[in-house]
């Protein structure tokens, strides 16, 4: 049974009020996974993390930071990544071969959310962070910047505004993938074949030929 994928837009902790509703809807037992932090100050993450997370009900958070622990994600009823340096993120989850066990879970009806960073890695290349209002600079050497990949020849942008259009056009005109730009406040839901659009902002898909938004509750045709 092929559970949801949420990638969101990120931002300020307001910004995870509407997905989050969704998202947190039966959870109460939670992994959280701050890895893409730049200055891995974890304990601030968990504060923030725990601000958001308490508005959904009563939740029991566990904080992974060391990949050399032994972990279960089948005894969560979801997991949160969170955002930062996107080639930080990857390099470490590919490491720790935690991207090959996320998408195990995923596939047995786990729920995920990542939210800015924690969303680019789920996309078939993670450049697109080096784009981003929020840009990420490659400090860690990454050398192979493929993603998880779960949505075939979309890469994932997020912090996306309009006025960031001509310089993702160039984008995929120079990689020949297509982009699923994803505002602030916003975010797709991915569920097998199905992607969902939810949150209070339109997600644009930016092809070489075009732009095409979609409104919350539309779904995109990939």
């Amino acid at each position: 049974m092929i559970g949801q994928i949420f990638l969101a837009g990120g931002g300020k902790e307001h910004n995870y009020s509407n997905v989050g509703g969704i998202f947190f809807k039966g959870i109460k037992k939670i992994l959280y996974i701050p890895l893409a932090w730049p200055n891995d100050d974890f304990q601030s993450c968990l504060s923030w993390f725990a601000g958001v997370a308490k508005r959904f009900g009563k939740i029991e958070i566990d904080m992974l930071t060391n990949l050399q622990q032994k972990v279960n994600l089948n005894k969560y009823d979801g997991v949160f990544i969170g955002g930062g340096n996107t080639f930080k993120l990857l390099k470490r989850l590919r490491k720790g071969k935690l991207d090959k066990k996320l998408i195990q879970y995923y596939k047995k009806g786990g729920k995920i959310f990542g939210g800015s960073a924690g969303a680019i890695i789920f996309g078939n290349d993670i450049n697109t962070s080096s784009i981003c209002a929020d840009k990420d600079v490659n400090i860690v050497g990454l050398k192979n910047t493929k993603g998880i990949n779960i949505l075939k020849k979309y890469d994932i942008q997020a912090h996306y505004a309009d006025n960031q259009i001509k310089d993702h056009l160039r984008y995929v005109v120079k990689t020949k993938r297509k982009i699923i730009a994803i505002p602030e406040g916003s975010a797709v839901v991915v569920n097998g074949k199905k992607v969902e659009v939810i949150g209070k902002n339109p997600v644009t898909i930016i092809t070489k030929t075009n732009s095409t938004k979609y409104k919350p509750g539309k779904n995109i045709k990939l």
